[in-house]
């Protein structure tokens, strides 16, 4: 049995998507237009689900590896989230951009232009942030493997389903002030990585509502968000715990495999299912090196960049939701001059 994805190919894009880090070069993406999964792959991913991989499944501390990246990534986001009136405020003035369907619903009809927009969005948000060349290919490689480079969905496999209703019922009281907190009906799996909103919503705002996440501007500044934060747990000493229940200590190296890891499977200790982890270890290095992503290479925070703090014009951008529309209207603009 293979899933294949539709295949295309990918455009050029122009020159003013570049700069000192990283000169995209649309060549890059030609070879890996068609993801397939092997057998193999699909039974350990489907395997995999039910534990918060892909998917963002919620993984209690007490099973699988011991440790949910989720819920630590969460925790820094409640201490780092505003809470005032202005906060509250800015979340439901914001107009993102929206789903593309609903979860009853089927998705759109992919196509090349839709993707090829994506990918734009993509590589110009990167730009912006001044990132690495890696991270773009690994903003490009989730957004492919989840999406299909295919903006604003809401995720209906049921895996996604359910890792959502069971992550909300955990997540809920995690956003005391948010107007969409007792809708469960809102808190989908959603956009290009296919980002569990019970997670991912507070790393941009504990008030948004959580469709935020279809807003592909907003995916990338989150996952960017999100991989930072498990960059310094990875740094750090991580408390995991064995077969047997025993808690120990367990230093690893920060590379783009261990990061997607954390970061799309929850993961930060070992697996417990070394077979299965093999496998999809196997896989995401294939893919990888598809997009001449080395998966061993050794990540820091400046590969991450930072988010900008001001439009091409010097016009400073003094929210989050500022800096979300200054660069759509940036991309809009590169759009009507190409």
């Amino acid at each position: 049995m293979r899933l294949h994805h539709l295949a295309i190919i990918a455009c050029c894009l122009t020159g003013c998507i570049s700069d000192e880090l990283d000169d995209y070069d649309a060549a890059d993406d030609v070879d890996v237009e068609v993801d397939e999964k092997d057998e193999a792959e699909l039974l350990a991913d489907a395997e995999d689900k039910p534990g918060a991989s892909l998917a963002l499944v919620e993984d209690p501390p007490d099973e699988e590896d011991g440790v949910d990246t989720h819920d630590e990534i969460s925790e820094e986001a409640d201490d780092e989230a505003a809470g005032d009136d202005d906060a509250l405020a800015a979340a439901l003035e914001f107009e993102y951009r929206e789903c593309v369907h609903e979860i009853d619903s089927k998705r759109p009809k992919l196509t090349n232009e839709t993707q090829q927009r994506t990918k734009r969005v993509i590589a110009h948000v990167h730009k912006r942030l001044k990132a690495s060349r890696g991270f773009r290919k690994l903003l490009m490689l989730v957004a492919l493997r989840e999406a299909s480079y295919q903006s604003g969905l809401v995720h209906r496999l049921s895996p996604d389903i359910e890792g959502s209703r069971s992550a909300w019922r955990k997540m809920k009281d995690r956003y005391p002030d948010n107007p969409y907190a007792e809708d469960s009906s809102l808190w989908q799996t959603y956009g290009l990585f296919g980002m569990n909103s019970n997670y991912f919503t507070m790393l941009w705002s504990k008030q948004a509502d959580p469709r935020v996440l279809c807003d592909p501007v907003v995916d990338v500044l989150v996952y960017r968000r999100a991989a930072e934060r498990a960059l310094r747990k990875l740094n750090g000493t991580i408390r995991c715990k064995n077969a047997d229940g025993e808690t120990y200590d367990f230093k690893t190296t920060p590379t783009w495999a261990t990061i997607h890891r954390a970061v799309n499977g929850g993961k930060l200790c070992p697996s417990k299912h070394e077979n299965r982890a093999a496998i999809m270890r196997k896989y995401f290095n294939a893919r990888a090196k598809k997009k001449g992503l080395d998966p061993d290479e050794r990540v820091t925070t400046k590969m991450l960049g930072v988010e900008p703090e001001q439009g091409l014009d010097g016009e400073a951008w003094e929210t989050q939701e500022e800096m979300a529309i200054g660069l759509w209207e940036e991309i809009e603009a590169l759009e009507e001059e190409s």
